[in-house]
């Protein structure tokens, strides 16, 4: 008959077993003997570039590694002598741990399911010490919201797990060869059409993987409306596109696409009263828009985090490749910084993400008031932050035309005041707001 303290105590039990598992000692060691032996010289110099030091369970076996590469990046001799005596930690106690592998030759073979066994437990570990930090930090929430942000949050700090390491140097016989497949190619090269062709022809065609856009204006200047269309449009010939909302309800935001996409009147769309010709126009619209890969997100109270770890999931699942995020400066920043200095945090997040998942992220951007007194909108008018601008690959301007009077001419001007790989310069474009519509 099992005892009341027994079952009390086999949680516990469990967990503390789950943790040994966790923690490959003999594998761990394996790697630390590579430190000592000139003939596995090649496969510790390999091990130093694939390993970090926070990978190991064992704090003291991570401290020699993270000595050890230091070593290396100083282009000094790796032994037990020149590691004793660089060791962050007390140079006996170095050497009591390096004593251990003294005389040990570690046999070739074992180098592939060490590497492997060290890095899968040091990924399983992270999860667990995320869940932990997530428990912690659920627990000092003030609701719901504020705690599954926080569990984003935690969680966008991952890995994305797909468990394939990135390729982050090659040779350039390697990058020419790429190249070669690409300009042979060309049709295999991704590149997603905006649907204004005079901004295509400026911009290398359309939309680029790994490029962040910014689309900057004052309220009520069409940055939410291009964006959207860009996202309708990229949908309409099968890219996958994300839209989070934060200002709009996802309802809304699909009545401006459809307003645009069926030339129906937003006015109806508003009033939720469609004339006969507007029903008609509106079903054969859902016809054939109904399926396009477009997901749209009206989480008010969005952090990065969040959108991170979405746009993750969405990846793995079914494929991205454009994501609109309406708009960066009503993104909340999980730092405690300078309001500056989180936009800038922000901006410099969302371009990465556009290179970790191989997409392009579309932002529209609040302009200063300054812009206005001005008459022309410049880069510096990017409110709230300078690093937007550094951080874009090109940036798009958008202003209503007026007369001298003041009276609008039915056009929009979009200032493309930043291109990284191409020229700048103004578009003028037809301004259709009663459509939710550019061009």
């Amino acid at each position: 008959m099992t005892h009341p303290d027994d079952v009390q105590h086999q949680p516990a039990n469990l967990a503390a077993e789950a943790r040994a598992r966790l923690e490959p000692h003999a594998e761990e060691g394996y790697l630390v003997s590579l430190l000592l032996t000139l003939t596995t010289r090649h496969l510790r110099d390999e091990a130093l570039a694939q390993v970090a030091p926070e990978d190991f369970a064992n704090v003291a076996y991570g401290g020699l590694w993270g000595t050890a590469q230091r070593l290396q990046a100083e282009g000094k001799t790796i032994n037990a002598r020149s590691l004793a005596a660089a060791a962050d930690t007390h140079g006996e106690n170095a050497q009591r741990t390096l004593a251990r592998f003294v005389g040990i030759v570690p046999d070739p073979a074992d180098y592939p399911h060490s590497i492997a066994e060290v890095r899968r437990c040091s990924g399983l570990r992270k999860v667990v010490q995320a869940t932990e930090r997530i428990n912690q930090r659920v627990m000092s929430a003030v609701d719901g919201s504020e705690a599954l942000a926080s569990a984003h949050d935690e969680l966008a700090k991952l890995d994305n797990g797909t468990g394939k390491q990135a390729r982050h140097s090659e040779t350039f016989r390697d990058l020419l060869t790429r190249l070669d497949t690409e300009l042979r190619n060309p049709e295999d090269f991704r590149i997603i059409p905006l649907p204004w062709p005079e901004l295509n022809d400026r911009v290398s065609g359309g939309l680029h993987a790994g490029r962040m856009y910014v689309i900057g204006a004052r309220p009520g200047e069409g940055k939410s409306i291009a964006a959207h269309q860009a996202a309708e449009h990229a949908a309409s010939l099968r890219h996958p596109a994300l839209v989070f909302s934060v200002e709009m309800g996802g309802v809304e935001v699909a009545g401006r696409i459809v307003a645009n996409g069926a030339s129906i009147e937003m006015s109806e769309i508003s009033r939720r009263d469609l004339s006969t010709s507007s029903w008609r126009q509106f079903e054969e619209y859902r016809a054939r828009a109904q399926d396009y890969p477009l997901v749209i997100n009206d989480r008010p109270d969005l952090t990065l985090g969040y959108i991170t770890a979405t746009c993750r999931a969405v990846k793995r699942q079914t494929g991205l490749d454009v994501v609109v995020i309406d708009y960066l400066q009503l993104l909340k920043s999980e730092r405690n910084l300078p309001r500056e200095q989180q936009v800038a945090h922000v901006s410099r997040s969302l371009k990465q993400l556009s290179r970790e998942l191989d997409c392009a992220v579309v932002v529209p951007a609040q302009l200063n008031r300054n812009s206005v007194a001005r008459g022309k909108a410049m880069l510096s008018d990017l409110r709230e932050s300078g690093g937007i601008e550094a951080d874009a690959d090109v940036v798009m301007l958008l202003a209503r035309e007026v007369t001298e009077r003041g009276e609008p001419t039915g056009y929009l001007n979009i200032n493309l005041a930043k291109n990284r790989h191409g020229r700048v310069g103004d578009i003028d474009l037809q301004w259709r707001p009663h459509y939710s519509r550019i061009g």
